[in-house]
């Protein structure tokens, strides 16, 4: 296994001439390691581990980096929230608002 290399990004930097694909991401300062494919084989639990403390894994095949193992972050998903205070504005305030409610509804269908 190779050692684990410290990488810092401040900002992003131009890549040398022939690496013009490749972008440095400005990060805070993270650990990444480097693994084979058969060495992730045998370790997939303890790479699941270090992983999920927030280092990066690198798997490699023939020496050439194939994927990454990072920690899981759910996302948000659904519908976007959207306030209704402007709907409920156009509402007249009524005692009782089920003639209104239902006069909204049926508009929609």
């Amino acid at each position: 296994m190779k050692k684990s290399k410290r990488v810092l990004g401040a900002k992003a930097l131009q890549p040398p001439p022939g690496e013009a694909g490749r972008v440095e991401e400005p990060a805070t300062l993270r650990q990444r390691s480097e693994v084979s494919v058969r060495e992730a084989k045998d370790l997939l639990s303890s790479l699941l581990q270090r992983a999920a403390a927030g280092e990066e894994i690198v798997i490699t095949s023939d020496g050439e980096p194939k994927a990454m193992l990072v920690r899981y972050r759910p996302t948000a998903s659904g519908r976007r929230w959207v306030s209704l205070a402007d709907f409920r504005a156009t509402m007249p305030e009524t005692p009782d608002s089920t003639a209104e409610i239902r006069r909204q509804r049926d508009i929609t269908y």
